[in-house]
């Protein structure tokens, strides 16, 4: 059966500027892949202010009197300290121990929680809810979010009349915006700001965050772009860069650099199966900077030659003006700078294979932008 599609909220403003009208799908969701012109997009939430629409993250409201026990368990960390307004990023495994997924947990209330992933977990997170006679309500089309990130992020905000002084890192607010109930959170991982309102107040948003951020160079950034954005910050997606497991025992997030969203000593689904492969030798994630203009994703590495890993997700970074990748490579070979090669797709302008050289690299490959004082 083919996936039904829907718009985004923010559908008719993309549509304007969505020059080459190149759309992708995520959740479901059309969204447009590059507005202007991918470098140029990448490089605004650099250097300026981007604005993503993320509308096709999945979002599912759990309320009841157990849903702090079903968080618990399905978890990787401890919520039962989160306050009202405060989040945290945690993963889920299955019962192999196997990354699901990861999201972040928003605490609403005292019984009620909202919880954002990059990649829908339909049927793993109903069966749960049942368990615990928890209510499991999606929020897919019927809210709208976007993205601001960059050096002038939060100008934006503050010339929009959107900013709260005490909203921390991982923290959220409901709040109404002349008149209009919105949120905004940051739990973005280029830092920044997401805003959520409801679908009917998208376009709105839109048009008031576009005119607060035309004197700070506000560019709206496409998928691709995004893409970009999450390389650089070293963070590995579901779908790009590994399948999320299902009744399988891969993928370890040890392999992944997810580890630090584990606490060991909390009681979370799969953490036997987990813990019984933590003396196992895994790949680790890496940095790779490629001697390149040419990405070259999924791409055995090799050294002294010897298979020595693989790329994941690739992308030219117009920041960096090189080819870089995440890649999962021998635990002897993780140091930064130690040298590795592969070969590269052919292309028009190169139509042979290549073997170029490259470089391990600490993650992120960029640090995230500073905020301009005001």
């Amino acid at each position: 059966m083919s996936e039904t599609l829907h718009a985004s909220p923010f559908h008719a403003r993309a549509a304007e500027l969505n020059r080459a009208n190149a759309w992708l799908v995520k959740n479901g969701i059309t969204l447009a892949a590059a507005y202007t012109g991918v470098n140029n997009e990448a490089l605004a939430a650099r250097t300026r202010v981007g604005m993503a629409d993320i509308s096709a993250r999945w979002q599912v409201a759990l309320e009841g009197p157990r849903v702090v026990e079903l968080l618990q368990r399905l978890l990787t960390r401890d919520i039962s300290a989160l306050s009202p307004g405060t989040a945290l990023k945690a993963l889920w495994l299955n019962d192999q121990g196997g990354m699901r997924g990861a999201g972040v947990v928003a605490r609403y209330g005292q019984e009620s929680f909202r919880l954002t992933a990059f990649v829908a977990d339909r049927e793993w997170i109903s069966q749960a809810t049942d368990l615990f006679d928890v209510s499991f309500t999606e929020h897919a089309v019927t809210s709208g979010g976007l993205a601001l990130s960059g050096p002038y992020a939060r100008a934006t905000l503050k010339a929009a009349g959107l900013l709260p002084s005490d909203l921390d890192v991982l923290a959220f607010r409901v709040l109404t915006w002349h008149g209009v109930e919105v949120t905004l959170a940051r739990f973005g991982q280029q830092g920044g700001y997401e805003l959520w309102c409801n679908a009917d107040d998208a376009l709105m948003a839109w048009d008031r965050i576009v005119q607060a951020g035309a004197s700070f160079g506000l560019e709206p950034i496409g998928l691709t772009a995004a893409d970009i954005l999450d390389i650089e910050a070293g963070v590995p997606r579901p779908g790009r860069d590994f399948v999320p497991a299902t009744d399988s025992e891969p993928p370890d997030p040890r392999a992944l650099g997810l580890e630090r969203l584990i606490d060991e000593n909390h009681a979370f689904n799969g953490r036997a199966a987990y813990l019984a492969r933590s003396s196992k030798k895994h790949p680790m994630l890496v940095g790779l900077e490629i001697d390149s203009d040419v990405p070259a994703p999924f791409t055995p590495l090799m050294r002294n030659g010897t298979v020595a890993g693989a790329t994941l997700g690739a992308c030219y970074s117009p920041a960096l003006r090189r080819a870089i990748a995440l890649a999962q490579v021998d635990q002897t070979l993780c140091q930064p700078r130690t040298p590795l090669s592969l070969t590269l797709p052919p292309s028009i302008d190169a139509p042979q294979l290549r073997i170029v050289t490259a470089r391990v690299a600490t993650l992120p490959f960029l640090p995230l932008p500073d905020s301009v004082p005001e």
